[in-house]
């Protein structure tokens, strides 16, 4: 199971890797490319608001949706210790969470070619960042996952 563990790390840290090049990508985007013409909003504060509203409940609704497509498969490993697709299910669910802390960033690209903001797309790219940061793949965080998935929960323990 050790070797199954650390391919899935692996392959989760390469996936997590390469959306945070992605956004570096949109950086020299942002930094190399010059607005041609007058942004379409150049007052957009309006928007900033709007766009920080659809981030923000973006990033807090990471981690109950991430909980809630990882409960069935937990469930399931519990019974049947199939560590592959428990497995197979996690990397789902990160993907989907990494999809959703790059829409911030790209948020943040949006929002500066509609107003010519620097900043603001600075802002939302550093959240981002952070975002995916913190949901770094580690390989003490899935053992963990295998090991707790497979002990019965309260409702399975025994009448005495």
């Amino acid at each position: 199971m050790p070797l199954t563990v650390d391919g899935h790390v692996r392959r989760l840290q390469i996936v997590c890797t390469a959306l945070l090049a992605s956004m570096g990508v949109y950086g020299a985007v942002a930094m190399l490319i010059a607005l041609s013409s007058e942004p379409t909003f150049p007052q957009g504060e309006p928007l900033l608001w709007g766009f920080a509203f659809f981030a923000a409940v973006n990033l807090v609704t990471i981690m109950p949706v991430y909980r809630a497509m990882m409960a069935a498969p937990r469930r399931v490993y519990a019974v049947g210790h199939d560590p592959q697709r428990l497995l197979a299910a996690h990397f789902a669910a990160h993907l989907v969470a990494f999809a959703r802390i790059e829409a911030v960033a790209v948020l943040g690209l949006v929002l500066y070619v509609l107003t010519g903001h620097r900043d603001w797309f600075w802002i939302f790219t550093a959240i981002a960042a952070v975002g995916m940061l913190l949901l770094w793949p580690n390989r003490a965080k899935v053992r963990e996952l295998v090991v707790i998935s497979s002990t019965p929960g309260p409702e399975a323990a025994s009448p005495h």
